[in-house]
């Protein structure tokens, strides 16, 4: 009974995941991303407050930028008054400009979250609250070709000589074959050894700090039946698999380049994933047809179809 309702459970989770992974429900932050990545910001600050920071790169990128500031009770969140100096001969992407200034504004690890059409920067012990689940498909990973290396070998020679005894009177019974006594059989781990293994190489590599499993609080992973369930924070989801949907595409103007941000207008979602529907298992020729094409001869362009010497 238990197995049952935890496929159950694990079915509808799967199912309220696909349920809600539309392109209508992404928009918002598929702009937001865009706009992170596609705004070029002219910089050059020189001993501005970090609040004012935060502030001039979210109007000129037209962003919704949320920073974790201690004075809200947050005890590792940004010094408002953290001063920032920083310039750069050309423009740069915005989020590169955040995680500049983040730096300098705290001695703490910090990141950033992507929300629904806004952006969250703070500690990452902070962000590490703000947690949600996604499953990852990973049956393709474990999977293991067979390698028939240890087939069995022919002895013609024993055969021979059984039915030349058999034909003096002797037992001719036997096997073409050696025996096996499988000291040649490979060992190879069975799946639940493969998805440990694919675990730990995720959380050795990404955020090794982070992982429940290793002492952090910012997420953890579980296995079951072909899937990677991962309960983390956001920016622990974004170098695991990245996004389900493509950054916005934006749209620059003149008067976004002249107050200090290149190519902001507004953002485009564009689709990442193309479905195909239908029957591909059988096709039918229905007709071929001949078509032309230009050849350049002699430095001008013929048609494949011309009469000969034109």
């Amino acid at each position: 009974m238990r197995r049952i309702i935890t496929t159950l459970a694990a079915t509808a989770l799967v199912g309220g995941a696909a349920a809600t992974a539309s392109a209508q429900d992404y928009q918002a932050r598929a702009t937001a991303l865009g706009k992170l990545y596609n705004t070029r910001v002219d910089v050059k600050f020189s001993g501005h407050e970090f609040r004012q920071v935060v502030n001039f790169l979210s109007q000129v990128a037209g962003l919704d930028i949320l920073a974790k500031w201690n004075e809200q009770g947050f005890g590792e969140g940004f010094d408002p008054n953290a001063k920032i100096t920083l310039e750069l001969q050309n423009p740069a992407a915005l989020v590169t400009v955040l995680e500049l200034v983040m730096k300098q504004a705290t001695d703490e690890e910090t990141t950033w979250i992507l929300g629904d059409g806004y952006v969250e920067i703070g500690a990452k012990t902070i962000l590490n609250k703000e947690k949600y689940v996604r499953i990852y498909p990973v049956r393709d990973l474990l999977f293991v070709a067979p390698r028939f290396d240890n087939a069995p070998q022919l002895d013609l020679q024993s055969v021979l000589q059984a039915s030349t005894q058999s034909g003096q009177g002797g037992s001719g019974s036997g096997s073409i074959f050696e025996e096996d006594d499988n000291e040649n059989d490979i060992a190879r781990g069975d799946e639940m050894e493969q998805a440990d293994e694919l675990i730990d190489i995720i959380t050795s590599t990404i955020e090794p700090t982070q992982w429940e499993s290793l002492g952090g609080d910012g997420g953890n992973v579980r296995y079951f039946r072909g899937n990677l369930i991962i309960n983390a924070a956001d920016y622990l989801h974004r170098q695991v698999g990245g996004y389900p949907f493509a950054p916005g595409r934006v749209r620059g103007n003149a008067a976004a380049a002249a107050g200090g941000a290149q190519g902001l207008a507004h953002a485009v979602p564009t689709p990442r994933y193309v479905t195909l529907t239908g029957d591909w298992g059988f096709a039918k020729i229905v007709d071929i047809q001949s078509s032309a094409i230009p050849v350049l001869v002699g430095g001008r362009v013929i048609m494949s179809n011309d009469p000969p010497g034109n």
